[in-house]
């Protein structure tokens, strides 16, 4: 009964300690990451506008579902788990070159956009992804920058995307910028 009990009290000053550090990390950052690809834009394209079929290469994703039009532009649920189910929406498309997608809802821990640029290399693409997120949430805000880190659901999108394309590229870090705690995005 002790050793559960320092174990649960342990646990709580950890979740203390992480969401006290939160407070004092930058709510907004802007990181960018790119893959080189041996695939031409617009199959890159076809595979990163098919929001329904994002489960079918994407690790963690359980399923996808259609949401409705926003502004005629397309937007989607992506279910992770039972308790997971996040909407988002394409804010500007620009076939095959710009895509802009965004997070749906208000009330969120966090919100932001993802800037997909695709640029023509040889026959293949360079996909370049920027990630401008704002993180109300100090104890999320604590996980992506100590455990996952601003670039990792980036990486995790863009390692599959090769993987999908079957080729073995690996995305390299551009730039990141990270703002002051009191600023917004």
């Amino acid at each position: 009964m002790m050793t559960f009990l320092f174990v649960l009290l342990l646990l709580a000053v950890s979740i203390m300690a992480a969401t006290f550090v939160g407070k004092k990390l930058p709510k907004t950052h802007v990181a960018a990451s790119r893959i080189r690809l041996g695939t031409p834009p617009k199959e890159v394209w076809d595979i990163i506008t098919d929001f329904e079929s994002y489960a079918t290469w994407r690790p963690g994703l359980n399923r996808t579902e259609r949401g409705p039009d926003i502004e005629g532009l397309p937007s989607w649920y992506e279910i992770c788990s039972r308790h997971s189910r996040v909407h988002f929406r394409v804010v500007e498309r620009k076939a095959p070159w710009r895509l802009v997608t965004k997070i749906v809802g208000d009330d969120l821990p966090l919100s932001g956009t993802w800037i997909y640029e695709l640029k023509e290399d040889d026959g293949g693409t360079v996909l370049t992804i920027t990630e401008r997120e704002n993180i109300h949430n100090p104890l999320l805000r604590f996980f992506d920058r100590f455990v996952i880190c601003y670039y990792g659901v980036m990486d995790v999108y863009l390692i599959a995307l090769a993987i999908k394309l079957g080729d073995s590229a690996r995305p390299e870090h551009l730039s990141l910028r990270i703002e002051d705690p009191g600023m917004t995005a």
